[in-house]
């Protein structure tokens, strides 16, 4: 194999995969990736056997062929290589990678493509289409509530079900739970599948480096099977598995009823609460919403430290307090895009319902604390 590319594209090639990278592993030939040429491009690809990346980088190949290279050692090299560079690369029958770039010179040892694991390939006609800034939008709204504890496996993914033209997207730590559904599918699609946190951290660290303004209706191409996922987002192909096990019947936890309900500004309420969770920085510290005739109290308390403040707010009914984790209320509040926020309550033990006032496809439940 020989190329020659821009540094570049090369170090936005490697970049792009090494989220795939296994650190803990106990098959040294994840610590490489796979670089091979298909199609007059160079396909770079990662993976840790749950999770696989591939990309695309616009190259002159001069030959074709494949090799695998430590991934950490070879990205050190591109970073120390002078900005606005070409780079040719070259692989002899050794497996000897040697990089070019100006005056300078490196010889890496790789391994043979035939050592590394094989991603799965996709039947492209079982692909469907999406919008890249909707799909974008959900997963924002909702991975924040997923959980983050390995023993509860089917709760470190986010619920995607589709139905009726309508995608929703559930994520919950059993604590609190958020929701949101869009019509963006075509009717006859439909699933039920939990896709792991990990892929969708990394579609959100690559949506971050498209420019959307100059594409605002961008679509990208997703396919699902039993076990598996993968979107194809420009060029970068991301596949994982599906997290298995059945995900809880959130319907039952989402209130049915508010008896209670008071509308606040969100940037006020978000900025109140944030300076409530500064004394309840303990483990298990509370804020408490207290309301009372036109007006919201918070107040939280810790050993050294305590907080009280005010919300004018329009409520006219009986005196009603309940407790939340702080960081769970602002976590929601910090995705509500309308200017208002609406609070549903019913008892103080009942889960609460956080919705945008100006309408919206989504809603946050929070479990109240017990103080």
């Amino acid at each position: 194999m020989k190329i020659h590319c821009n540094k570049e594209d090369l170090v936005k090639g490697v970049q792009t995969i090494q989220s795939a990278l296994s650190a803990r592993t106990t098959l040294p030939i994840l610590l490489n990736f796979l670089m091979e040429t298909e199609k007059s491009k160079v396909k770079v690809v990662s993976t840790d056997l749950e999770m696989g990346v591939k990309h695309y980088i616009p190259a002159e190949i001069e030959s074709d062929g494949s090799i695998t290279i430590p991934a950490k050692k070879f990205s050190d090299i591109l970073h120390s290589l002078p900005e606005g560079k070409e780079i040719e690369l070259s692989v002899d029958a050794g497996d000897k990678v040697q990089l070019n770039c100006g005056r300078s010179r490196f010889s890496i040892i790789g391994a043979p493509k035939t050592e590394y694991p094989v991603l799965p390939e996709f039947d492209k006609s079982e692909f469907f289409e999406l919008p890249v800034a909707a799909v974008g939008e959900m997963i924002r709204k909702t991975i924040f509530a997923a959980s983050s504890d390995e023993t509860r496996h089917v709760l470190n993914g986010v619920l995607w079900s589709a139905k009726k033209g309508v995608i929703e997207m559930v994520a919950t730590d059993g604590r609190r739970l958020s929701i949101i559904g869009k019509k963006i599918i075509n009717k006859d699609k439909e699933f039920s599948i939990i896709v792991p946190t990990k892929i969708l951290s990394e579609f959100m660290r690559i949506l971050g480096t498209l420019d959307l303004s100059v594409e605002p209706e961008a679509k990208m191409l997703v396919g699902v099977t039993d076990n598996q996922i993968v979107f194809h987002l420009k060029e970068t192909i991301l596949l994982s598995r599906l997290i298995g096990g059945t995900f809880p019947n959130y319907e039952q936890v989402i209130p049915k009823k508010k008896d209670i309900v008071v509308v606040l500004p969100t940037k006020e309420l978000l900025a109140v609460t944030k300076r409530a969770a500064l004394c309840a920085m303990d483990r298990g510290g509370a804020v408490k919403l207290s309301l009372e005739k036109n007006k919201l109290n918070i107040s939280a308390s810790s050993q050294n430290i305590e907080f009280n403040d005010e919300l004018g707010a329009d409520y006219s009914g009986a005196d009603f307090s309940v407790a939340f984790n702080p960081s769970f209320m602002a976590d929601a509040l910090k995705h509500v895009d309308s200017e208002k926020v609406s609070l549903g309550f019913t008892t103080p033990v009942n889960p609460a319902l956080i919705e945008p006032v100006e309408g919206g496809d989504y809603r946050f439940v929070i479990m109240p604390m017990r103080v």
